[in-house]
């Protein structure tokens, strides 16, 4: 990978609006209240009862399922967010290898976190933590940028979407062609707008297509990372924060 260039498109020239490191917390922020809503609410307080208690509660509109899934519905916010600027700080790294060293070093920790706080065990092999998925994103968008062959580049792409649906790492082939679209089309606002909003649709045909929504702040973001170093804060925040919720279920189982 080599070292960084600045990306060139019209959020750029802005001088208002969202830096990177603010639309970085904000994804962080919609991560954060999705699993809480995935472990705590429907993990433990709603499924602490058991199957028939949960299906009782759902069926009554219970205020714990609404929260549940209103929980859930505003965490679709955080993959978007953070795969727009997974090809962002990519485009823009000094050291791209590092970049990926890092995102992988993030997920291969991150997994042991995940398959505790979400499904209770050491190992589960059946799914992938989200951080596989960007890094098989940056794996992609680095073929890209060392070749302009359409035919190695669609190679890339269709290896990546393989790889992650074979690993059934979280937002799988959508989360790679995601991260994809948003580097290639970098330079171009409307294409990137229209396949992000496209892609995030496709995500689910559940109402959870509220993830097109996480455009909104992506739109308002000026192109600057912003005055503090958040360069690790989502490989410590992503571990600890599951770390935590595994904490809070086992109080409470």
């Amino acid at each position: 990978m080599n070292a960084g260039r600045q990306s060139s498109y019209a959020y750029g020239s802005r001088s208002r609006g969202l830096t990177g490191n603010q639309l970085k917390l904000i994804g962080i922020a919609a991560v954060l209240i999705d699993n809480l809503g995935a472990v705590v609410i429907q993990g433990v307080i709603l499924q602490g009862g058991g199957p028939e208690a949960y299906q009782a509660a759902a069926a009554d509109g219970h205020v714990w399922v609404i929260a549940g899934q209103a929980c859930r519905y505003v965490g679709r916010l955080g993959f978007p967010i953070l795969g727009f600027l997974t090809a962002e700080e990519f485009v823009r790294a000094r050291d791209r290898q590092g970049y990926g060293i890092r995102m992988l070093a993030a997920a291969l920790i991150s997994e042991v976190p995940f398959d505790l706080a979400v499904y209770g065990r050491v190992f589960y092999p059946q799914y992938q933590n989200m951080l596989f998925t960007m890094f098989i994103g940056i794996l992609v968008i680095a073929v890209m940028e060392e070749t302009r062959q359409t035919s190695l580049r669609a190679a890339a792409l269709a290896g990546g979407c393989v790889l992650s649906w074979v690993g059934q790492c979280d937002y799988n082939i959508l989360g790679v062609l995601f991260i994809t679209a948003m580097y290639r089309f970098r330079r171009n606002d409307l294409a990137r707008l229209g396949s992000g909003i496209g892609l995030c649709a496709a995500e689910s045909a559940s109402c959870y297509c509220v993830s097109a929504l996480a455009f909104v702040p992506i739109v308002m973001y000026n192109g600057r990372r912003g005055a503090l170093q958040f360069k690790y804060l989502l490989s410590v925040f992503y571990p600890l924060h599951l770390l935590i919720l595994y904490g809070i279920r086992r109080a409470a189982g």
